[in-house]
């Protein structure tokens, strides 16, 4: 299959689009760019022998070989057709068992998995879930994978949360922390508020970040250890706006406001 560029096709098509209308200001152009793509995908193209970019691909059927002309175009740089990924999701879970074998394959590039993962997502399928969970437990550092699979799991995941706290205290620091991303959505199971607190208690560099975990959470019991931190001298204007959104948010007092006068992020949001 010959790869093409729909982007580079789109972009050729606004571009004469626009040079007929020479007079539209930049906020009439934003506006119509919803019909500019849809002119285009509507509109017969030589270069498709006559077809339109919007129907071009529903003339594939077989879930393999569209999934597999996705990876053909993350391995060849160029950007994956708008209508292809359509076409693919169209499919519902039709498809969801070629995604999701693309998506397993560890060998293949970020992209495609994240891609696939995308389009999974979108369907909302329940096939990726053990797949998922491998790359949020094994994750070492940010990678645009592994917070898909955060976002993915804590939509989908509670049947997975069990795997998920087991695997939690061998698992590398960076995963233990998208591990609890995920469980906060959760309720049930003791060991998500155990490990949410200890983090709050031995992170101080994201006590924000744990904070806004046990708000989610919903748990009452973390007001108490969440009260503590708020009064410490070295604690940071930020840390203290999360900590006292989640201890009103989980109905308890955080005592009257502190000032912080001084702190460059206090000072930083007072200035504007």
């Amino acid at each position: 299959m010959k790869l093409i560029d729909f982007d580079q096709k789109f972009f050729e098509y606004a571009q004469g689009w626009l040079a007929m209308r020479p007079n539209m200001t930049e906020k009439q152009i934003d506006d119509a760019y919803n019909q500019i793509m849809l002119d285009w995908l509507n509109a017969p193209a030589k270069w498709l022998d006559g077809e339109t970019p919007g129907t071009y691909f529903s003339k594939f059927s077989d879930p393999i070989e569209l999934v597999g002309m996705v990876e053909k175009y993350v391995n060849g740089g160029i950007g994956v057709p708008e209508p292809l990924y359509n076409r693919i999701t169209s499919m519902g879970e039709g498809a969801a068992p070629a995604l999701t074998y693309a998506f397993s394959k560890k060998k293949n590039p970020e992209e495609l998995r994240a891609t696939v993962l995308g389009m999974l997502m979108e369907i909302g399928s329940q096939q990726p879930v053990p797949d998922c969970v491998d790359v949020v437990c094994s994750a070492k550092e940010y990678s645009e994978l592994s917070e898909m699979a955060v976002q993915y799991l804590a939509q989908n995941g509670e049947s997975a949360v069990p795997q998920l706290l087991d695997r939690y205290p061998s698992a590398p620091e960076h995963a233990q922390t998208l591990i609890l991303d995920v469980v906060c959505n959760f309720s049930g199971d003791e060991r998500i508020y155990t490990y949410i607190v200890e983090k709050l208690l031995n992170d101080p560099g994201r006590r924000a970040l744990y904070a806004s975990y046990l708000a989610k959470l919903g748990d009452a019991r973390a007001i108490e250890p969440m009260t503590r931190l708020i009064g410490m001298s070295d604690i940071g204007y930020l840390d203290y706006i999360e900590l006292r959104n989640a201890i009103e948010s989980l109905g308890g007092d955080a005592g009257e406001e502190r000032a912080f006068d001084g702190d460059p992020d206090y000072e930083a949001m007072r200035n504007m």
